[in-house]
């Protein structure tokens, strides 16, 4: 019991002198290097990729831009409604699928496109009311390499009438470092066999410490030196494909991409579902997207182009998401296309 008591004054003096560097190093970040927390729940779909865990609630912060709640539903979608795999008799099924635009960093869940769209289509339309449903499918850090594994795998299930693919520059570097697929010597696309989940064990082994939870959700000092180990991570995953950044538009990742977007496409509509592309500008309002609107017409792509809806007010300038208004832009964008008087939707084309 003495040698008890004896280590029990160091160990607690120990103790506190962790906590106050905890403290200082977190209040320094906080002052000086403010960082935004936006801990990432993703876990091994089952099929090779990642994809975002069930019934998650928690909270993303960007230092003085926003503070906002972040919920997925009992399949990973993002916001709280569930969705059965067969729609109901009279609905029509929209499902978005991109990265974290998609998926709507920087809003709440009522305020992210899907939502909003779901809201804005919701009505009766013609002689019969039709409901409407818009399932968000969007994981953040995807390209549409691990959408089209995405959607062979769990989108489809769902029976979309359309489905809509938010396209961001930095998704020509996300198919390459994925290497779920290559081009074979004739252009034709390739599966490698691979499986790609960075780090996903790892996360989920670190979120089930109680300590180290609270860290993931609380501390900026944490975040950033998350940040600063991911991105030497990710920078030797771009290395070692010869890639300066992931929008890096090297002919390699781009003839990729290319052919990805056209295999995607092929394969929606073969299912009977309508594809739209909305390409995401960047804040200067640019984007690397592989097809000039002349070639996306003659190839049969329906393309949205964001430049047109939405300008940089819409963007956080230090987070570079979309703020609520260009989510509000791109669901009216949408909306619009979609309630065309010729658009399949419209029309009453069933599965």
């Amino acid at each position: 019991m003495k040698n008890v008591g004896r280590l029990a004054q160091p160990a607690a003096l120990l103790l506190g002198a962790c906590v106050f560097a905890g403290g200082l190093m977190e209040t320094t970040v906080r002052l000086f290097f403010p960082v935004a927390i936006q801990p990432r729940f993703v876990r091994d779909s089952g099929f090779g990729i990642r994809d975002n865990q069930s019934n998650v609630r928690t909270w993303h912060k960007s230092p003085g831009e926003y503070d906002v709640q972040i919920s997925t539903n009992s399949d990973g979608l993002r916001g709280t409604r569930e969705y059965p795999r067969a729609a109901p008799a009279g609905t029509r099924r929209i499902a978005i699928l991109g990265d974290s635009f998609a998926f709507g960093y920087g809003c709440n869940d009522n305020q992210v496109v899907s939502a909003v769209l779901e809201h804005l289509l919701d009505y009766p339309l013609g002689p019969a009311a039709v409901r409407w449903e818009v399932p968000n499918f969007g994981v953040s850090g995807y390209g549409q390499a691990e959408e089209l594994v995405l959607y062979r795998n769990k989108v489809r299930q769902y029976k979309p009438d359309t489905a809509v693919l938010f396209y961001f520059d930095n998704d020509i570097g996300n198919n390459a470092v994925a290497d779920i697929f290559k081009l074979d010597t004739q252009g034709n696309l390739e599966a490698t066999g691979k499986s790609f989940l960075p780090g996903v064990a790892m996360r989920q082994s670190m979120y089930a410490i109680a300590p180290l939870r609270l860290l993931f959700l609380h501390s900026q000092a944490f975040s950033l030196l998350r940040n600063r180990l991911s991105a030497l991570v990710q920078n030797r995953l771009l290395k070692k494909n010869n890639l300066q950044n992931y929008s890096d538009a090297t002919p390699q990742a781009r003839a990729l991409t290319r052919v990805l977007l056209l295999q995607m496409s092929q394969e929606i509509e073969r299912d009977g579902t309508t594809f739209v592309i909305v390409v995401v500008p960047n804040l200067d309002l640019s984007s690397n997207f592989p097809f000039d609107r002349t070639e996306a017409l003659a190839l049969g792509l329906t393309v949205l182009y964001g430049r047109e809806f939405v300008d940089t007010g819409d963007y956080y300038p230090a987070d570079g998401h979309w703020k609520p208004s260009g989510h509000r832009k791109a669901a009216d964008a949408i909306k619009s296309f979609l309630t065309d008087g010729s658009h399949p939707l419209v029309a009453g084309r069933d599965h």
